[in-house]
């Protein structure tokens, strides 16, 4: 994980990300003549669409009007109005009737002491004269972020004017911050063509992208998985805790919940310093994979569990969902947030009472390692069982993660060594497709590892993770073949990759069927029977594209007992 992050000079922090089709939509009715609204939640990327759509649509205009209204300004009556008119009224003052002139310029200015009680008429006529004024030099694209923090006077102005355009080429462009569907107040300052544009959550693969692009490269699956999860795919969000994680000297532990910055708790801390400190804990009891019951709480020793969780659910804290019981967090950020508030030893608290509450032996021994300080035989073991069954469940990611915590908690001359633990959870990340982090264990393992098993194994992981680009790692094949020594089954190993490595690198058939005829030949002789029909079967498939002789008798020594359930 890069710790020296800087933002690169080919970063665009305007390029839009993951709105493709939504952009497309918004760009069509633009270029028609209509306008847009694009709403979403705090950070969802409204602002960044919305310069991108300017940036597009401005060439198109005579005019571009252009307002980015504030919280702490939004008490100034007609401030958005100067913002939008004050450099173009000399422009059109003498195309106004004298007393909408004199009641826009008051406005606009300062002087004199218009209000909407006393001039209203002479100032929402002034602002539609206006509109149509500029408009008849050619069109006009009015640009308002952060629609929520107009002040009331300029709203009401644009929305009088908005209604009452028609075929004026007037189009607006503005981006405010809702919750749910609440935007239809928003339209009424708006002309009636208006087309309401919700921005959603971005996907995984979305997250990751935005993350690379702004300079966060090199951050492993698994963790672009949490910020994703965490972030709820909001993009500040998933940015914000990217940045974070870049600070941190260390990663955080399998399992527990990414660093929220400041940055981002201040957005939820207001309602969480509501809490009491009971309500607080009971929410603690709320950090697992899945949602816990009122019922899992009570077990877990939160005796009020239902009178605290409505008091979360009264602050939005937590959803409602009447026919769901689960105690479901509003939004993963505050999950986080409340966690990274908690002292540890409450943290240590909530887990253990969890650890013996939960009825899934995955989530017992998951809760149960965040509870233990330090080395443990018994923990250790636990998690060991229970990655063993998330990897039978077809959790391999999971599975990953518990092994890692299972070695984290091995004791040094504990068996089997943590090491071991630590490649089996490099295999299974492998199988879960979270090949930088298996290349980073096997890494790990390979600076300290001494006995020549623990070694190719690590190898063997380096040289999986590199996929079909084996190329990239043929420095590795000398090194794993001398660790290997005369060890038949290690040889074996080694041989069966060198085999993938002549077909798909040098596409050398008859290389590769050698290669795997000397895998299966060294895998019979040490009795690893998994290695050697692997071996078996990619010879086999090679003879047979080869048309080669022995491809039948190779099938069928491949089918022999006894067979391997993993093969």
């Amino acid at each position: 994980m890069r710790r020296d992050f800087q933002e690169p000079a080919r970063c665009r922090p305007d390029l839009v990300i993951g709105r493709d089709e939504l952009v497309t939509t918004a760009r069509e009715r633009l270029t028609s003549g209509g306008s847009v609204l694009l709403h979403g939640p705090a950070g969802i990327g409204k602002s960044t669409v919305l310069r991108a759509l300017a940036a597009e649509n401005s060439f198109q205009a005579g005019t571009v009007l252009r307002c980015s209204a504030t919280e702490s300004e939004s008490h100034l009556p007609f401030l958005a109005l100067a913002d939008l008119f004050g450099l173009v009224l000399d422009r059109i003052a003498d195309k106004l009737p004298g007393a909408q002139r004199t009641a826009l310029e008051s406005a606009l200015t300062g002087r004199g002491e218009s209000t909407l009680q006393r001039d209203g008429l002479a100032l929402r006529l002034a602002v539609l004269s206006a509109l149509r004024a500029l408009a008849a030099d050619g069109p006009v694209l009015v640009v308002a972020d952060d629609f929520q923090w107009l002040d009331s006077a300029s709203a009401e102005l644009l929305g009088f004017a908005a209604r009452r355009l028609g075929d004026t080429p007037v189009r607006m462009l503005c981006a405010v911050r809702t919750e749910a569907q609440e935007y239809d107040r928003y339209l009424r300052a708006c002309p009636p063509d208006t087309l309401a544009v919700r921005l959603g959550a971005l996907t995984r693969a979305q997250v990751s992208t935005l993350l690379d692009h702004r300079g966060y490269t090199g951050l492993p699956r698994s963790t672009v998985r949490d910020i994703h999860r965490t972030s709820g795919g909001n993009p500040l969000f998933a940015l914000e805790l990217g940045r974070a994680l870049a600070r941190e000297p260390h990663p955080p532990r399998p399992g527990e919940p990414l660093p929220v910055p400041t940055s981002l708790r201040a957005l939820v801390l207001s309602r969480l310093d509501l809490l009491s400190d009971e309500a607080r804990r009971t929410l603690l009891g709320g950090q697992r994979r899945r949602p816990p019951t009122p019922a899992l709480l009570h077990a877990a020793g939160r005796d009020n569990a239902e009178a605290e969780c409505a008091q979360a659910a009264e602050l939005g804290l937590l959803a409602t969902e009447p026919e769901a019981p689960a105690v479901r967090f509003a939004h993963p950020l505050i999950s986080a947030a409340l966690y990274a508030e908690a002292p540890a030893h409450e943290r240590r608290a909530a887990h253990a009472a969890l650890s013996t509450a939960a009825s899934d032996p995955i989530e017992r021994a998951r809760h149960l390692a965040l509870a233990t300080i330090g080395t443990d035989p018994d923990v250790a073991a636990s998690l060991a069982d229970a990655a063993a069954l998330a990897r039978d469940r077809g959790a391999p990611s999971v599975a990953a993660s518990l092994g890692l915590l299972a070695a984290r908690h091995t004791p040094a001359d504990g068996r089997p060594a943590p090491d071991e633990r630590r490649l089996q959870a490099a295999e299974d990340a492998i199988t879960a497709g979270e090949v930088d982090l298996a290349r980073d264990i096997a890494r790990e393992v390979l600076t300290r590892a001494t006995v020549p098993a623990e070694r190719v194994r690590a190898w063997m992981v380096v040289i999986e993770a590199a996929g079909q680009a084996l190329g990239d790692v043929d420095a590795v094949f000398p090194q794993a073949l001398a660790d290997a020594g005369d060890d038949p089954r290690l040889l074996a190993l080694v041989h069966y990759q060198l085999a993938w490595r002549a077909l798909v690198v040098e596409g050398d058939f008859a290389e590769a069927r050698q290669e795997a005829a000397h895998a299966a030949e060294l895998a019979a002789r040490a009795g690893d029977r998994r290695t050697e029909l692997m071996a078996l079967s990619f010879q086999a498939s090679t003879e047979t594209l080869m048309g080669h002789p022995n491809a039948p008798a190779t099938v069928k020594r491949a089918l022999q007992e006894p067979q391997d359930p993993h093969v």
